[in-house]
């Protein structure tokens, strides 16, 4: 029986992989291993302990090497800005983030990026969105929510920058109903999808008029980013009354500028007082974190009372998030169904498959970002950028409704696979092994040490069949068994016997020559890392 209840003793080897694996980037033997003496809620917790910001508050000017460009006028920065470095440079900087960051900020933050969607418009508001979603990682989802709405970038992005009180423009109110909230129910007729009608899209939208974008003049005193502003000759004043589904509630319009962010609030805690909000997020966060499919049993013993969780926390998230990453459901312990588990049960999205190498085998050589050219545009371009575009993850969802790999049905993380994606998936080993693009053979940096890892790693590496155990053990979701052993022993072993790999690695610790080892070495390299086992997590 799928349950809550938290997963007792420490985690292991294996469980602690789980864990780092789905709720961070930074996954490494180290890292494992110091959870792995860790019960689930102290590993969980740790992960909870959200360090500061310490790297630069932002990517900086390739022509000065200033931060402040991002955050500071003027509107209009050029095309070359709009279309070329610039958006790609706050890119670099959100994976250097990722890489660095030990914590569960920026799996979170890309759960709320995957949520609230904005796509790539050539926009100079990149950085103040994302750097919202990584200070509301786990915090309060309907304040998140307001200042989402009031976001430049959002408000250009959904239109609500046109939304006036003589011509009220639906399309933000559509979507943070249908897709960014409360979502659709069962349709029960023409404009009544059971959480909301087309009607209550109306009002909302009337809610919603007179705010503009502001460019980086107006700042938002409680997080000091770039925000948008009320006009309240635009607002339509008058009372709103939504439908039976929001209990005919009545929202009173506004008498002065400051008074529309109290009506934007009353509207907000409006849709956030439906129960059916509070199971809409549950079920993306187990979505997300969790299975692709949410079985009936789930529904009852998981998700409801995650719900219930989140709702009386007042859409706080991080305790509801902590029940689920604690759980015993979360850790295959609960579940009597064999065929659908949930360790290796997921396939990884492009930021997990290729961050989650770079961390995971040591290859980042880039270091922290300070203010140097060459980090953020030289390789953003020449391998980030282009690798994980070329794998399907831009950094910018292709529509309203997001990355089809996170939340749509049925197929779910499935849709991370496809014929164009998944040859580049495969050329991962190539460019972690040689240090170089798989375009056109640039220098990046990023690259394995492959000899020194399996030296500094593993222990008793002069025996074939261990060295294979563990280095499996530590890449893989589940050992492999029987057959599929034995051809990654192969891998290492090639033409070679048990007794004369010993006399290999021997003689490369004794003369310091390691060629012939690493040639094994590399043969077991690309064979895990372009197996279907190690897409899964």
């Amino acid at each position: 029986m799928a349950n809550l209840s938290p997963r007792p003793g420490v985690l292991g080897n294996r469980l602690a992989a789980h864990l780092l694996r789905r709720a961070s980037f930074a996954v490494s033997k180290d890292r494992i291993n110091a959870f792995a003496g860790m019960t689930a809620t102290e590993a969980v917790e740790t992960l909870l302990a959200i360090p500061p910001l310490v790297h630069p508050e932002g990517p900086i000017n390739w022509m000065d090497g200033t931060t402040a460009w991002l955050t500071t006028g003027p509107y209009d920065n050029g095309p070359d800005t709009f279309m070329g470095r610039k958006r790609r440079a706050v890119w670099l900087w959100v994976v250097n983030e990722m890489l660095h960051d030990p914590s569960v900020r920026h799996k979170m933050a890309l759960f709320w990026h995957s949520i609230f969607v904005t796509e790539e418009d050539r926009d100079w508001s990149e950085f103040d969105l994302f750097r919202l979603f990584q200070m509301y990682a786990t915090g309060n989802i309907k304040t998140l929510a307001c200042k989402v709405t009031l976001d430049n970038k959002m408000l250009r992005y959904l239109n609500n920058n046109n939304n006036r009180r003589d011509s009220p423009n639906e399309n933000y109110a559509r979507e943070f109903l249908e897709l960014f909230t409360i979502l659709k129910g069962p349709v029960q007729g023409t404009g009544d999808y059971t959480n909301y009608t087309e009607e209550d899209i109306k009002q909302a939208a009337r809610v919603l008029t007179g705010f503009d974008d502001e460019g980086f003049d107006n700042k938002d005193p409680e997080t000091g980013l770039s925000t948008g502003r009320a006009i309240y000759n635009r607002h339509h004043a008058g009372f709103k009354t939504f439908s039976a589904a929001f209990g005919n509630q009545t929202i009173t319009g506004a008498t002065d500028e400051a008074d529309m962010y109290r009506e934007l609030q009353d509207f907000v805690d409006m849709v956030f007082n439906q129960p059916e909000t509070a199971r809409a997020y549950v079920r993306r966060l187990y979505h997300f974190f969790v299975k692709d499919i949410i079985s009936e049993e789930a529904e009852q013993t998981i998700i409801q009372p995650l719900a219930d969780q989140l709702y009386n926390d007042a859409y706080h998230i991080e305790n509801t998030l902590k029940t689920l990453l604690c759980s015993r459901h979360f850790y295959d312990e609960d579940d009597s169904n064999a065929k659908d588990e949930v360790i290796g049960g997921k396939l990884k999205s492009p930021l997990d498959y290729v961050l989650g190498a770079i961390n995971l085998f040591d290859a980042n050589k880039m270091g922290v970002l300070n203010n140097n050219v060459e980090h953020y545009d030289t390789t953003a371009q020449r391998f980030l950028y282009n690798h994980l575009e070329h794998i399907g993850f831009t950094f910018y969802p292709l529509s309203v409704e997001g990355y089809p790999g996170f939340f749509k049905a049925p197929n779910y993380s499935k849709f991370w696979f496809d014929q164009s994606t998944i040859a580049y998936r495969f050329r991962l080993p190539y460019a972690l092994l040689e240090g170089k693009t798989v375009q056109n053979n640039r220098d990046i940096p990023f690259q394995v040490d492959l000899v020194a890892f399996f030296r500094d790693n593993f222990t008793n590496q002069e025996y074939a069949d261990e060295l294979v155990r563990q280095f499996l053990e530590l890449t893989l979701p589940e050992m492999p068994q029987g057959e599929r052993f034995d051809y990654f022993l192969q891998k290492l072993l090639g033409d070679l016997s048990p007794i004369n790999w010993m006399f290999e690695w021997q003689g490369y610790l004794q003369s310091g020559n390691d060629e012939s080892v690493k040639v094994a070495l590399t043969d077991l390299f690309e064979a895990v890392v372009g197996s279907p086992e190690f897409q899964t997590f």
